[in-house]
């Protein structure tokens, strides 16, 4: 289910569940359509939910999954806490690698609450009976943004489904949808951790404020961003992904 960059926007950047009702129909205000969906257990939210859209008012949010994320998928294990959730995420970036990266989410007063670069707080919003939506509040240095992100237990949904949540995303006066290629083949559930993931989200975190302060143009984000795609079309092998990702990071700074 959320997200703050790569999780945060990607992680954001987080999942989805059982909510309620089909398309939005034209009468609903904004107030209807962003009422929050109760959940009091941790039930409904157990097994796999891929992720359809997302909508993020984070500068370089949107750059990032643009560039960089082909599609992610989500599984949630139960705990023995009651009110707790183990969530696992399966990201497969533009070069069609894969990795996984895990974290524990606990449900307090209707909302889902985690630390991933620092503390995020969801709350469920309607939208298709097997989807959910989770609005994400997460704060970088002193500034607060939110997420949008659409899950489904399908790898597609309806057009219908899709403008229910563009509205939702429009009456936050959140930035454009950006679709995921949710049909394209996902990472199994063994691909590889990668060592240091909060350490790396948290530069990534780091770089999107700092280019969201300077107010560069284009960004110093984005043009990091497009030396990692533009390096080599697709890495023969990690090692080499890797000397493309450090090389970009010094070009962000």
């Amino acid at each position: 289910m959320g997200n703050v960059s790569m999780l945060v926007v990607c992680v954001a950047v987080i999942f989805s569940l059982v909510s309620v009702s089909q398309t939005a129909p034209v009468s609903q205000t904004c107030e209807e359509l962003l009422k929050p969906l109760e959940m009091k257990t941790t039930d409904p939210l157990n097994g796999n939910w891929y992720l359809i859209a997302s909508s993020n008012n984070q500068k370089g949010a949107r750059t990032w999954l643009k560039l960089l994320m082909k599609n992610m998928w989500s599984q949630i294990s139960p705990m023995p806490l009651p009110n707790m959730v183990s969530n696992s995420f399966y990201v497969k970036p533009w070069d069609g690698s894969c990795f996984s990266y895990n974290f524990n989410m606990t449900l307090e007063d209707n909302k889902l609450k985690w630390t991933y670069t620092g503390p995020m707080t969801s709350g469920f919003l309607s939208t298709c009976p097997d989807c959910l939506i989770l609005e994400t509040k997460f704060t970088i240095h002193g500034n607060t943004y939110t997420s949008m992100d659409l899950y489904s237990r399908r790898r597609e949904i309806t057009a219908g489904e899709l403008l229910h949540f563009k509205t939702q995303a429009d009456c936050r006066k959140l930035s454009s949808l950006i679709e995921i290629k949710s049909t394209t083949e996902h990472c199994p559930v063994t691909a590889e951790s990668i060592p240091n993931m909060e350490e790396n989200l948290q530069k990534l975190a780091d770089v999107m404020e700092r280019d969201n302060v300077n107010g560069s143009q284009p960004g110093v984000l984005e043009q990091g961003l497009v030396l990692q795609v533009n390096a080599q079309q697709v890495a023969p092998d990690r090692q080499t992904r890797q000397r493309q990702y450090q090389k970009a990071e010094v070009a962000t700074t």
